[in-house]
């Protein structure tokens, strides 16, 4: 799933803990992507969302999301 800065989408799952998605759905726009290069390397989706949330999605950690718009 190839996901760009300023597309709508929503948090399907993570694996971390702080995160609730039994109480909050995490929707929101993608403002940042970049790629860090610790640990064998990972994604960093970084994304606002519409319940005040502000974090980065990591999908080699299983997190998963659906693209909106």
């Amino acid at each position: 799933m190839s996901v760009q800065v300023g597309q709508r989408i929503r948090l399907v799952k993570t694996n971390d803990k702080w995160t609730d998605l039994k109480k909050n759905d995490y929707v929101g726009t993608v403002y940042e992507i970049n790629r860090v290069d610790l640990d064998g390397g990972f994604t960093q989706i970084w994304c606002a969302f519409e319940n005040g949330a502000n974090f980065a999605i990591v999908p080699e950690t299983e997190d998963e999301y659906e693209i909106l718009s």
